[in-house]
């Protein structure tokens, strides 16, 4: 079963950049393929949006840098810096969290 589909309607391709990024410059396509923190929102070969020039916020979902590797997580607003919303953290640890870029949207194959 479905519906009727104009002909004018069906695009022959489709530009993921026109369609997905805001800023093509500063955005990439990452494969999630390993360090997730999301409680199950982003799954094992979800393709990321990341925008790099976006500005992350309270809530947002970025990739992350810590310990040298990436980490696809929540953060939150603590003080006057940002924290993975998911895990215990502190603050004070030396481990630093550098936030890569904000993820935009999420391909996921079904």
């Amino acid at each position: 079963m479905g519906f009727p589909v104009p002909g004018d309607a069906v695009e022959q391709t489709l530009d993921l950049n026109r369609h997905l990024a805001r800023n093509p410059a500063a955005t990439f396509f990452m494969t999630v393929d390993g360090k997730i923190q999301t409680d199950g929102e982003v799954q094992l070969g979800d393709v990321l949006v990341v925008d790099r020039s976006h500005h992350p916020k309270d809530g947002s979902l970025v990739v992350a840098v810590m310990a040298g590797e990436f980490h696809v997580l929540r953060i939150q607003h603590h003080r006057d810096t940002f924290i993975p919303a998911q895990m215990t953290w502190d603050p004070d640890s030396s481990i630093s969290l550098q936030i890569w870029g904000v993820v935009t949207a999420i391909i996921r194959r079904v």
